[in-house]
């Protein structure tokens, strides 16, 4: 594998792990050293570098956006699986709705498409997966009972909740134990870019009440809005111990050239792809 870069963040007297770049073949992606560590699984998070796509969905698009060939998203997904290292088995993705639904992905049949922000496996040769071009992937994953996640974490499903929601349903499913999983954030908008309305807030003030961490007014009823950060908090108060939540990722608004952003680049735009997969 080339390209391998690893370093540590530091907020508040606590080192977090930050994502590791890769690159094969010419595809580029991300991955964490603390999913890495983990001998059972696969994943990655990917960028925009090394597929056929062109335009405004050039070049890794992994989502089946309106506009988009199909032939070029079935052969972009070829390229960022093979860089990847990920095993042969089923993928399972869900029709992302911004909502709390958990999906248990060895429940769905093959081409069945269901609705829901998170979906959860303990099934070896299975993976899991969400889109983004924004919003936080939150990959997770418990060593101990060898069952992993993948949750699509945007404004409404942090305000409502869906990370501590699949981690609970890893708890009632799986028997898992919050102390012993490890979360890793995927690219998404950095708080210093992600500008909201006043009207956004409710939803933060009725259920956090520490949400003034990642709010901070810009005035004029405009206030910047850190989800990386929300998230965290939302993972550790849902016992998983914050030495093992890695750091936030890159910032998808500030590179236009490596990630897709839906708030920088508009309708239509492509898609990232963050996917874990348990060896079969």
């Amino acid at each position: 594998m080339e390209g391998v870069r690893q370093f540590l963040v530091v907020r508040d007297g606590l080192r977090m792990k930050s994502l590791e770049r890769h690159e094969s073949g010419g595809v580029e992606f991300f991955g964490s050293p603390l999913l890495d560590e983990l001998g059972f699984l696969r994943h990655g998070f990917s960028t925009r570098w090394g597929g056929v796509s062109e335009g405004r969905f050039r070049s890794l698009n992994l989502g089946r956006a309106r506009g988009e060939a199909p032939e070029n998203v079935a052969e972009n997904r070829k390229r960022f699986f093979g860089a990847a290292d990920f095993p042969a088995g089923r993928l399972v993705e869900a029709k992302q709705v911004h909502g709390c639904d958990v999906i248990v992905a060895e429940r769905v049949s093959p081409g069945e498409r269901t609705c829901g922000d998170a979906l959860i496996t303990n099934a070896s040769g299975l993976g899991v997966a969400v889109q983004t071009a924004d919003c936080i992937p939150v990959l997770i994953a418990d060593a101990r009972k060898m069952a992993v996640a993948a949750v699509h974490a945007g404004r409404k499903g942090v305000a409502g909740g869906v990370l501590p929601a699949a981690i609970e349903r890893m708890k009632e499913e799986y028997g898992c134990d919050p102390r012993d999983m490890r979360a890793a954030l995927g690219p998404a908008i950095s708080g210093a870019r992600y500008e909201v309305g006043e009207e956004c807030l409710p939803p933060f003030r009725e259920r956090h009440r520490n949400w003034r961490d990642f709010a901070t007014p810009l005035g004029g009823g405009k206030w910047l809005l850190d989800l990386p950060l929300a998230a965290r908090l939302q993972l550790a108060s849902a016992g998983i111990p914050e030495s093992r939540i890695g750091a936030p990722g890159p910032c998808t608004f500030c590179e236009s050239s490596r990630f897709f952003s839906y708030r920088r680049d508009g309708r239509p735009t492509g898609r990232l792809l963050s996917a874990i997969w348990i060896g079969a």
